[in-house]
């Protein structure tokens, strides 16, 4: 399956050891709470800021502390290549895993030890902390007093919305986002087929069993379980249904979609948990409807996501809880003859996203040099840096790959037209791109390119790569699933997990962990409506009316904006 740069997971490298994590994060002031909350003027670098003039000032490098286990440590080609350009070099120290509770800042605050410059989780707990401490640079401020054009550049390029939508109480933004889902990376997205990720939630059924039944219409829950049941009938020794637990556990999650439940439950000018929303307890009673034919059975519950694909891929179940790259997976062991194939969706499906943002990159006060980073940055999120961290070393043609770390990579297509690039769309060299099919993380690792270098990244030119508006199967599968995905930036609420609301919202989760398989196996339709009664009477005891009133709360603050 090609994965785009979106795949995390795909992109875990090897940490160091946790040891090593503060001890080399020099260079911090000796009081960053005292620190000005002005630049200090060096005077030491031009004014302007391009890649190629960056290369005439003198070496540089700066602590950066990454809070992801995936990061590199700036050793490998493509940032070898970066730091000839612009001069600037990178101490980098990261976790052994992933550190998104903000112990590792914690302790760097506590030992006066911050670096240069952070890129961490952009829901990492200690962000909030390093803005109200008073211990990072307006970014704002950096950009107005040494790179203006930057400004230009994020506005134009990115989207207004960097600067705007991130900024804090003061006015000042002090975190700079990656891929956050702006105006104009939407526009994009759409114009270039690339809306709709692959892995939206999808129903997959074996093509052999769909065509001996007819190949009916599964666009609602009644026909899709009519069809269900029918190939189930022929097929008594599969499992008709199949998901694993990390779907199922909580929520019906691969049906929720399908049923066009939202993150919360919006009650006129109350916000509620889903448990509140009619078409969430519809949901769960379409679940219970099917384990009553005996289409949804256990093993959706208690399976792991490997159990799960063994079993689909050894022919034992008919229809697969997936998503729409299992079109391009092995048949099943019982049927080579045979394929995957994606259901279509129900027709209330709906795929909810708050945008919230990825990576957020800061400056600490404890910065060496800010004019020298802000600089870079500015070269970093222009056309030419983002091609320069996220591309690698162009070609002239499909066929110029030579090696990982020379490439060529990538190509510029003049057959495709870019809004980005005058030259063509960017496209990966045929051998780069068997590559990363044949090894996803250990070749972007090798080439030192994409994510595991990323400073700031417009989703809206990295993705150029894999969108392809001239591939007829990924413009209809957009097509159909872009029309169908909705977002509520509305819903960005703040929730401390350590806070009293956080507390109540874990344990209305553990709640319904405890009450979903009791609901979907419920004996009789009388003993589904008493327990689910049940779970929200426990859940008024649990105190989720004062959650509600913070959701509402927040929400009314957000919609304002």
């Amino acid at each position: 399956m090609k994965k785009t740069f979106k795949s995390r997971s795909a992109l875990l490298l090897a940490g160091v050891v946790a040891a090593s994590l503060v001890a080399g994060c020099s260079g911090a002031k000796d009081n960053n709470t005292n620190a000005s909350s002005q630049p200090p003027a060096s005077g030491s670098s031009p004014s302007a800021s391009a890649g190629g003039e960056q290369q005439s000032l003198e070496p540089i490098t700066l602590n950066l502390y990454s809070d992801r286990a995936w990061y590199s440590d700036w050793t490998g080609p493509g940032a070898k290549r970066i730091s000839e350009k612009t001069g600037v070099s990178f101490n980098v120290k990261k976790p052994v895993q992933d550190d998104g509770d903000g112990k590792d800042i914690s302790l760097m605050i506590a030992s006066n030890s911050l670096p240069d410059l952070m890129v961490v989780d952009r829901g990492n707990k200690m962000l909030d902390q390093l803005v109200e401490g008073d211990y990072l640079y307006a970014i704002d401020e950096l950009i107005d007093q040494y790179a203006p054009n930057l400004r230009t550049i994020l506005n134009e390029q990115y989207g207004p919305e960097l600067l705007t939508n991130f900024a804090e109480s003061d006015g000042h933004t002090y975190k700079l986002i990656s891929g956050y889902q702006t105006e104009k990376y939407l526009e994009q997205a759409q114009k270039n087929a690339g809306l709709a990720p692959v892995w939206l939630p999808q129903l997959v059924v074996r093509k052999d069993y769909y065509d001996e039944i007819g190949r009916p219409d599964t666009s609602s829950p009644e026909k899709f379980m009519a069809a269900l049941e029918q190939m189930a009938e022929k097929h008594p020794d599969k499992i008709p249904y199949l998901g694993d637990k990390s779907q199922h556990s909580d929520d019906l999650g691969w049906f929720a979609p399908q049923f066009g439940v939202a993150p919360y439950y919006v009650d006129g000018d109350q916000v509620k948990s889903t448990i509140h929303d009619p078409k969430w307890k519809e949901m769960i009673k379409y679940g219970f409807q099917l384990a009553g034919k005996g289409l949804l059975t256990k093993e959706s519950f208690v399976n792991t996501n490997e159990v799960t694909g063994q079993k689909v891929a050894a022919g034992d179940s008919i229809v697969w809880a997936y998503n729409s790259t299992a079109v391009n997976s092995a048949p099943p062991k019982d049927n080579p003859n045979t394929q995957f194939e994606v259901l279509t969706p129900f027709a209330d499906y709906m795929y909810p996203t708050i945008p919230r943002g990825w990576m957020a990159l800061v400056i600490p006060k404890s910065n060496k040099n800010p004019e020298r980073t802000i600089k870079l940055l500015e070269y970093a999120a222009s056309k030419e840096g983002q091609a320069d961290f996220s591309f690698g070393v162009d070609g002239t043609g499909a066929d110029d790959f030579k090696d990982l770390a020379e490439g060529a990579h990538f190509y510029y297509d003049a057959s495709v037209a870019n809004d980005y690039f005058p030259q063509g769309k960017p496209t990966l060299t045929t051998g780069f791109n068997d590559a990363l099919n044949n090894d996803w993380g250990g070749t972007w690792k090798q080439a030192g390119l994409g994510e595991p270098i990323m400073l700031v990244t417009n989703w809206a030119v990295s993705n150029t790569v894999f969108w392809n508006p001239a591939d007829e199967a990924k413009v209809a599968y957009d097509q159909m699933m872009a029309p169908k995905m909705k977002f509520f930036p509305e819903f960005d609420f703040k929730i401390d997990s350590a806070s009293d609301f956080g507390i109540i919202e874990a344990k209305i989760k553990t709640l319904r962990a405890d009450y979903m398989p009791k609901l979907v196996f419920a004996q009789s339709e009388n003993e589904f409506e008493t327990l689910f009664a049940d779970m929200l009477k426990k859940a008024e005891g649990l105190s989720v009316d004062k959650l509600e009133a913070e959701y509402t709360r927040q929400y009314a603050i957000l919609k304002a904006k």
